[in-house]
């Protein structure tokens, strides 16, 4: 069987095969279309057949924190001009309004709960990956010049920032 890998590296969100070939050969996260774990070619087969299927992939590579939108746009601020020892948190935006962070496996425990996060970690947690239901890239989670995954932040360090991140966000 050939490669789907595509020759635009890094592959752009309304690009499906290109997505799915760095979710699966670049970053090695299965890919889960209903409860099946299923290949690269066979994701594009079925979300072709129906765009409404989510696509999924097992929280085992790292631990996802779902926070609200705005919350979350203020902390990946924040973590950007408070703190440059931290490298870029992988983050995607999700058609509810949800921001996802991406941070090293096992390690945002301690943030589920705070200002309403939710933390999704290893093998039984699962988060959806775009282009399902207008999920969105903010921040890859693989390199921009090759097809590598990114070293993922502790998730202690953004306890800080999220207090700060929620200090400031007016309460509706």
């Amino acid at each position: 069987m050939t490669s789907l890998r595509t020759a635009h590296w890094p592959p752009i969100s309304k690009n499906l095969a290109g997505l799915l070939v760095a979710y699966e050969e670049a970053l090695a996260w299965p890919l889960i279309v209903g409860s099946d774990i299923v290949s690269a070619r066979r994701a594009i087969a079925l979300l072709g057949d129906a765009p409404d299927l989510v696509l999924r992939t097992t929280c085992s590579a790292f631990d996802a924190v779902i926070v609200p939108g705005g919350l979350g746009s203020d902390l990946l601020v924040l973590a950007d001009r408070r703190d440059q020892s931290l490298p870029p948190i992988p983050s995607l935006a999700y058609g509810s309004g949800e921001k996802v962070l991406l941070v090293a496996p096992g390690t945002a425990g301690p943030l589920n709960g705070v200002a309403g996060a939710r933390v999704e970690s290893g093998p039984g947690g699962r988060i959806a990956l775009p282009p399902s239901g207008g999920a969105r890239w903010d921040t890859w989670p693989w390199t921009p010049a090759e097809p590598r995954p990114v070293t993922f932040t502790d998730g202690a360090c953004l306890m800080p920032l999220l207090r700060t991140a929620m200090a400031s966000t007016p309460s509706s």
